[in-house]
C-alpha cells in the first residue's frame, strides 16, 4: 500500500464522519472554504462552534517479511485536533472526541488497520481549547 493510498483511505473515512459538519474539518493541504479566509488570505477559524484539523503522521517504514519480494509495513498515526472557543466547556469536545474514536478506532480497509485511540488534552491557546484524538495505524 502506498502512502497516497493510505492518505486517500483515511481522508475518505474522515469524509464519511457525521459527528461534525464537513466544512468544519480541515484536511491536509486542502484549500480552505471562502468563509475561513480573511481579506489578507490568512486562515480564520469558524466564528462559533467546534472545528477540527486532520493530520497524518507517518513513522519509519520497515521490512516485515520476505517471500518472492520484500514486504514493507508502514506505521503511523492519525491526529485529529479538535477545537472549541476558550471558556465554552469541555463536554462538546469530549463528546466529539468520543465519536471520532468510535468512527476510526479498530477500523480496517484493505491493508490499512487502525488501532486504539487516545485522547490528549492540549489545553488552551490563542482563544481556543484543544483536544487531540490520536489513532495509531499500520498498513501493509
Amino acid at each position: 500500500m502506498t502512502f497516497e493510498e493510505i492518505r486517500e483511505a483515511i481522508v475518505g473515512r474522515m469524509a464519511s464522519f457525521g459527528g461534525i459538519e464537513q466544512k468544519r474539518i480541515f484536511y491536509p493541504n486542502a484549500p480552505y472554504p471562502p468563509e475561513n479566509i480573511d481579506t489578507s488570505g490568512v486562515f480564520k477559524p469558524p466564528a462559533t462552534g467546534l472545528w477540527c484539523r486532520l493530520n497524518l503522521q507517518y513513522a519509519t517504514a520497515f521490512m516485515a517479511g520476505m517471500a518472492d519480494r520484500p514486504h514493507t509495513r508502514k506505521p503511523g498515526q492519525i491526529s485529529i485536533q479538535c477545537f472549541a472557543r476558550a471558556r465554552t466547556g469541555l463536554k462538546p469536545l469530549n463528546l466529539l472526541a468520543g465519536e471520532l474514536e468510535a468512527h476510526l478506532a479498530y477500523w480496517m480497509t484493505g491493508q490499512l488497520e487502525c488501532m486504539e485511540a487516545t485522547q490528549v488534552d492540549a489545553g488552551e491557546f490563542d482563544g481556543f481549547y484543544q483536544i487531540n484524538v490520536n489513532i495509531r495505524f499500520r498498513a501493509g
